[in-house]
């Protein structure tokens, strides 16, 4: 199984269980893991036959920074959705998001939830 990976991609967004989480937005750190049986490009050479990371990205910032949902679980099967739909040759993504700022009195990083789906789990979805 081949994985293009993209880490750590950095987006604010209006979500939040919060009243003040939504109108004042915060930073989300989204990492995927995008699993595909067998790259073509990898023999090609060509963009088409990949999973285009720079369009990967440029969805999911849409999508987060236009999103105002209460939880980052129901974030993470969106982008998850939203990708298997768009690029028929993933066929398990691996979504960790992660919410440094999280509205919790205390020291830590990060509150983080990390979703995994196969093509397969999502049938009825796609």
């Amino acid at each position: 199984m081949d994985k293009i990976i993209l880490q750590n991609m950095q987006f604010v967004s209006h979500s939040g269980v919060l009243e003040s989480e939504k109108e004042q937005g915060q930073n989300f750190v989204i990492s995927l893991t995008l699993s595909i049986p067998r790259i073509k490009g990898c023999k090609t050479d060509d963009v088409r036959d990949t999973v285009d990371y720079s369009r990967v990205f440029s969805m999911v910032k849409d999508y987060v920074e236009n999103l105002s949902c209460d939880l980052i679980e129901y974030m993470a099967h969106g982008i998850i959705v939203m990708l298997m739909r768009s690029f028929s040759s993933i066929e398990i993504i691996k979504c960790e998001i992660k919410k440094p700022t999280a509205p919790i009195d205390g020291v830590f990083e990060s509150m983080n939830v990390v979703i995994t789906r196969t093509r397969k789990q999502l049938e009825e979805e796609l």
